[in-house]
């Protein structure tokens, strides 16, 4: 999980397929790491409290994701906000825009004012619209290399995880047919 997740990191415009195929392994591992767990806590678990094991192990992945939304969105965001305009900035000004039309057209592009937009050459807006793309995609990397820590974490915690076997025994709870 950490390693491809971290990996998504190295995805840019140019390499679409990279990032589907390290999200396809990405997901096998948050998947790898969450659904283990919750199949130990109901093997450990008498069974007169498997329903609130399992509500209780829903609910903490809930509040985790939560939080890690949290954090995620702020790093991006707080990413954003250093280099987007000044990203935009460089790439229009070499792409021919006088520096006293930065300002307007930056307001125009970002807030997607069509109209005005259409007052300004096709080099400058490709060129604002590539500077766009590579600020998100340096945003989205630092949110990637955050979640390092949280990958490192769960490594961490996961070396703790007791032997279960004294509670593996050929007994069933509830029998389904």
């Amino acid at each position: 999980m950490t390693a491809f997740v971290a990996a998504l990191g190295s995805v840019t415009a140019d390499t679409p397929a990279r990032g589907i195929v390290l999200s396809f392994f990405a997901g096998l591992g948050v998947g790898g790491l969450l659904l283990p767990a919750a199949t130990i806590l109901t093997i450990v678990s008498p069974d007169e409290v498997i329903a609130t094991i399992t509500a209780a192990t829903v609910s903490i992945r809930l509040v985790g994701a939560s939080i890690g939304y949290s954090v995620y969105f702020n790093v991006l965001e707080n990413k954003l906000t250093q280099i987007l305009a000044p990203n935009m900035g460089t790439a229009v000004a070499e792409a021919g825009l006088p520096p006293s039309q930065i300002p307007s057209f930056l307001g125009a592009f970002l807030n997607g004012n069509k109209t005005a937009l259409a007052t300004y050459p096709l080099a400058v807006i490709g060129a604002a619209t590539e500077a766009y793309q590579n600020s998100y995609t340096q945003a989205f990397k630092m949110v990637y290399e955050v979640s390092i820590a949280f990958g490192v974490a769960a490594i961490i915690c996961c070396l703790f995880l007791g032997d279960i076997r004294k509670y593996m025994t050929k007994r069933v709870a509830v029998d389904i047919h």
